[in-house]
């Protein structure tokens, strides 16, 4: 009985397509993983990116130290040339204010706590974003209040 490699080259292709799939959803092309909490009224936020913790921000809704009122911080962690900024916008608006940004600064750099002493029970939203130049790219907006 004769054998044909029809068969097997059949297989080396199926196996040449899954590799191809797999490769394509390896951690190398993962995307952003925005991830959040709150701690009562305070949001922290965090964007992962190929499992390195890029950026932070931070809103918090009672004073942090030596900050009065309402407190947003943003946090570089990682030298690739981009920077993170954290941003807010009140119920029923919808343009963002940045709040607190790491442009120009070197990653391993926080913001001071920048502060706006809302009114309390003020109702905003917060994001995180990653930016450079012109371009940004933002998590989730995260409610909470003031």
């Amino acid at each position: 009985m004769r054998r044909t490699c029809a068969p097997a080259a059949a297989m080396l292709s199926v196996f040449a397509s899954f590799g191809l799939v797999l490769a394509t959803n390896s951690p190398a092309f993962a995307a952003d993983e925005w991830r959040s909490d709150w701690l009562g009224d305070d949001v922290y936020m965090n964007l992962i990116r190929d499992g390195d913790l890029r950026g932070s921000g931070y809103f918090r809704a009672d004073p942090v130290g030596s900050a009065s009122g309402d407190s947003f911080q943003a946090c570089d962690n990682y030298a690739d040339g981009k920077g993170m900024e954290v941003s807010r916008k009140f119920n029923g608006s919808s343009t963002w204010k940045v709040m607190a940004s790491t442009r120009g600064h070197s990653a391993g750099y926080c913001t001071p706590n920048i502060t706006d002493n809302m009114a309390e029970g003020t109702y905003l939203a917060v994001r995180l974003c990653i930016v450079e130049g012109t371009h940004q790219t933002c998590g989730p907006e995260k409610w909470t209040t003031a």
